[in-house]
């Protein structure tokens, strides 16, 4: 147990000594998103979520710190969809699409879909091949791209949806695009009154400053509870997600 603690935290460090490609490429830049692919599709029984799920957890624990939202967030995450219930939702930050795959499982609706951005072409292919190996491929779109850069196509998957807005928004990308794509959402009306919004790594130590001081002075427009946990795969590490219910301003 202590040596499986070692290693997951000396591939996190690993990770974080190369931040500089981490966060222009959006991967570790040591293969192991490739090799995290080739573990699940060799591993995971096909078209079973939750065993890919397992598969992807465990393969981060003995094998290659990943930063997907893992198994001590990924119950808040579980209860908020079960919570609003969503049929249309938004991801913001793909990556190997483990949280992909969570939401997916648990869109219940007819015809619910999750759309989902990444701006790295390669995290989008391993992405979609492992949200194929779920048997979830039907219930998702895969994105090549910054939110920001591509709002035409959350535009036009609201139309194809037959819907106004997102019922559910997941924000887990870069940090510094928490509040500005936030609020590209809000002024482009793609949040209704009661849509959910989530927003993973809110801790205290790598959460986004000036989204969690928004959450926190904006109490009018986004309802929020904060559930503090460990960061992913790392006990010793401080975070928290948070639960937002929008609301629209009161007409007088």
């Amino acid at each position: 147990m202590a040596f499986t603690a070692l290693s997951t935290t000396f591939m996190f460090l690993k990770a974080a000594m190369n931040k500089k490609e981490l966060l222009t490429t959006g991967q570790a830049g040591d293969g192991r998103e490739k090799a995290l692919l080739d573990h699940v599709v060799t591993t995971a029984a096909k078209g079973n979520p939750l065993s890919v799920l397992n598969v992807m957890d465990t393969y981060a624990k003995t094998s290659s710190w990943f930063m997907n939202i893992g198994d001590d967030k990924g119950p808040i995450l579980d209860k908020a969809l079960d919570k609003y219930n969503p049929r249309v939702v938004l991801e913001l930050g793909t990556f190997c699409g483990y949280s992909a795959v969570m939401i997916a499982s648990q869109l219940h609706n007819e015809g619910s879909k999750l759309l989902s951005f990444e701006m790295n072409p390669d995290n989008c292919n391993i992405a979609r091949q492992i949200i194929e190996h779920a048997g979830l491929s039907s219930k998702v779109i895969v994105v090549e791209g910054k939110f920001n850069e591509r709002l035409d196509e959350a535009k036009n998957f609201l139309e194809e949806m037959n819907s106004r807005h997102f019922d559910f928004v997941f924000i887990d990308h870069w940090k510094d695009r928490y509040t500005p794509d936030y609020l590209l959402l809000k002024e482009n009306a793609m949040l209704g009154n009661g849509s959910g919004v989530c927003a993973d790594n809110m801790g205290p130590i790598m959460g986004p400053a000036d989204f969690k001081k928004y959450v926190k002075t904006h109490p009018e427009e986004l309802e929020t509870s904060e559930f503090k946990s460990s960061a992913e795969y790392l006990w010793w590490f401080p975070d928290s997600v948070t639960v937002s219910t929008f609301k629209l301003p009161t007409k007088l």
